[in-house]
Order: structure tokens, then C-alpha cells, then sequence
């Protein structure tokens, strides 16, 4: 089985957030997105807010083979950018693709994320929509294996600390100077790159965990695990990984 793992980062479409939220009122789309995030604050104490306003501004994908070695990772439409044309491109291939998609939480943010920009610019995917255990189907890994989901067995455990702590759990590096709640801010100064190379680390770590979870689940033996750790050790150095001592690591003992 191939894998494609996939990550997104996005921000909020503020004038979205005005024409909902404050249709009739003399107030800016920044005025609006700030009362609303304040309003969220105040009920959960997060100022996350509702996926129907998030806009992917970067898309990662990173192509695993047969022999569960991570070939490559890349950011879609790197060289000829638009946010419709990341979702785009993403759509037609899914449609392609023939194997498994993996994510960290993908199911409960990046896919529905997507799927209601495939409804915004009319993209098709009927092989995705229209498969009655396919993608969408939450028991099912065949066309989407979403770790968190299968690490907290679909709901019934929650991981406190998320991929942060299961990265570093398992001897990654996790987290570093960027995380999801400054790619807003990194957007509005045009820090495209940066918020790009962070959705590509997303990746690569992801990648890492589920060999862990394959080796743990019996689906790769000890030194299928071994070599595909020792194939992809260039991008353990992008990640410039530091193991902790006396802690454990994702490599070969």
C-alpha cells in the first residue's frame, strides 16, 4: 500500500466573517473577525474559530512507497501559487491517487476544511464524495488513515498535548519556533515560506509517527521499520532533531 500524508495550514477569510457576522453594521472585515474572536475567547477560552472560515494558503504532500519509505515532500503549486489553485490541485489528485491519505486530525479539520473550498470553486472529486466506505467513511482506513482518530481510538481516548507531545513522545522534535496559532499574523506579513516549510515539518513528522504506529500495529516488521528509518535520514537532519536523554527515540534501538 502507498500512503500520501497530507497537511494544511490556513487562515480566516475576515470578509467572510464580516458579511455573516455583521452584515448591516458600519465596521471594518478586521473589526468584525476581532469581536468574533473575542466572542470565542469569552464562551471557550480559545479563539479558534469555526472551520467554514478558514482558507488553505498551503498544502503539503508527502508520497510514501511500497516500502514504507518517505520518497518525497512537496507544497502544492510552489511555483505558480493561488489559494484556489492549491485546492485544485489537491482535488485532482486525490482523484488520482490509488492509495491511502494519512493525516493528523485531517478528519475533523484539514479534509472538511477542503471539502468546503471544493464547494466554493466547484472543484469535482466524485470518486472521494461518492465512495459509500471510502474516504469519508470514519471506521474505514483504506482510503484515509487519520492517526489522532486511530491513536485515540476514534474519540473515546482525547490526546492531551496532541502531535506536539506524541512527536516528542516518541523522540522527534515536535513543535518548533512556529506553530498553527501564528500563521494568521504569518500570512498578513507575507511570511508565505515560512508558513510552507512549517506545513512541510508537519509532514515529514507525521510520516515519522505513523512508521511508529505501522511497527507498533504489526503492520511492518523490526527491519522493515529499520530500513525505511535509515533511508529517510535526510530529513530527520531538516528537522534538525535533538533526542532527549533518558527519553525515547523514534529510531532503531
Amino acid at each position: 500500500m502507498t500512503y500520501a500524508i497530507f497537511d494544511i495550514e490556513t487562515r480566516i477569510d475576515k470578509s467572510l466573517v464580516k458579511s455573516v457576522y455583521a452584515p448591516k453594521e458600519d465596521i471594518s472585515d478586521r473589526e468584525a473577525y476581532e469581536r468574533l474572536r473575542a466572542e470565542r475567547v469569552a464562551e471557550s477560552g480559545s479563539d479558534f474559530l469555526p472551520i467554514s472560515f478558514h482558507v488553505p494558503v498551503s498544502i503539503a504532500v508527502g508520497v510514501v512507497d511500497g516500502d514504507a519509505v518517505l520518497a518525497d515532500v512537496e507544497t502544492l503549486c510552489a511555483n505558480d501559487y493561488g489559494e484556489e489553485a492549491i485546492v485544485r490541485n489537491f482535488w485532482e489528485r486525490v482523484e488520482r491517487f490509488n492509495g491511502t491519505l494519512v493525516s493528523f486530525n485531517g478528519r475533523n479539520f484539514d479534509l472538511p476544511v477542503l471539502e468546503l473550498h471544493a464547494l466554493k470553486y466547484g472543484c469535482r472529486a466524485p470518486r472521494y464524495f461518492n465512495q459509500r466506505f471510502g474516504h469519508r467513511y470514519r471506521y474505514s482506513e483504506e482510503g484515509h488513515y487519520d492517526l489522532y482518530d486511530f491513536i485515540g481510538n476514534h474519540g473515546v481516548n482525547r490526546i492531551r498535548g496532541g502531535f506536539d507531545l506524541l512527536c516528542k513522545l516518541i523522540g522527534l522534535r515536535g513543535k518548533g519556533e512556529i506553530d498553527g496559532s501564528m500563521v494568521q499574523d504569518l500570512w498578513e506579513q507575507g511570511r508565505l515560506a515560512e508558513i510552507h516549510e512549517y506545513c512541510r515539518e508537519d509532514v515529514v513528522q507525521t510520516y515519522f509517527l505513523l512508521l511508529r504506529v505501522e511497527l507498533m500495529r504489526g503492520r511492518i516488521d523490526q527491519g522493515r521499520f529499520d530500513a525505511a528509518w535509515a533511508a529517510t535520514e535526510r530529513f530527520r537532519d531538516q528537522l534538525e532533531e535533538t533526542d532527549v536523554p533518558g527519553e525515547g527515540s523514534a529510531g532503531p534501538s
